[in-house]
């Protein structure tokens, strides 16, 4: 007797980015509140990430000029974050006795300034950029680092760090300083 098996439920993580975005959009006043809840019933209705990105395509894209300011904030805890897609202009990263760490190595650098904001009291932000970046940094210390490690290239492509690690540090890594665990063991 063969029992046809049901198909996998869609993943949490593919509802909660489609949740952020659409919460993104509304913080923008790029929906209304309406709107808003019409399309998170059918998030949770969804069943395959097709369903999915039919609620979200209609929306405002960033390929457009649209400019879309993000924040990710870690207080006493960890925030790890692995961004895919276009990069909105303006980041802020915050670490208050925390850490931030962001991936951005998949992720699409529109041509000129990228700016993340880093703040880090007493924690620790790791950003990780793609190839073909160009990187000023502009960040400050007090009894900390703000550092850049890894190749710069010429690219039209830049990322403007900005912000300050007090008692904290703030690590740029570019592709040629990618670190492997496993090689310390």
């Amino acid at each position: 007797m063969s029992l046809n098996p049901l198909p996998d439920p869609l993943p949490s993580a593919a509802r909660e980015r489609v949740i952020e975005l659409l919460t993104r959009h509304f913080a923008s006043d790029e929906l209304t509140e309406a709107q808003l809840e019409a399309r998170l019933q059918d998030v949770y209705a969804a069943r395959t990430t097709s369903d999915l990105d039919a609620i979200v395509a209609g929306l405002p894209s960033q390929a457009l000029g649209h400019r879309m300011d993000t924040s990710i904030s870690a207080t006493f805890s960890g925030q790890e974050r692995k961004l895919a897609g276009l990069v909105p202009s303006q980041l802020t990263l915050n670490a208050r006795m925390g850490y931030v760490e962001l991936d951005l190595t998949d992720a699409t650098l529109a041509p000129g300034i990228t700016t993340i904001d880093v703040h880090s009291f007493m924690g620790y932000v790791e950003i990780r950029l793609p190839e073909g970046v160009r990187v000023e940094n502009h960040g400050r210390a007090l009894f900390g680092y703000v550092a850049v490690k890894g190749l710069e290239e010429d690219s039209e492509r830049v990322v403007r760090i900005t912000g300050r690690a007090v008692f904290g540090y703030a690590e740029i890594l570019l592709p040629d300083n990618e670190y492997d665990h496993e090689d310390e063991e």
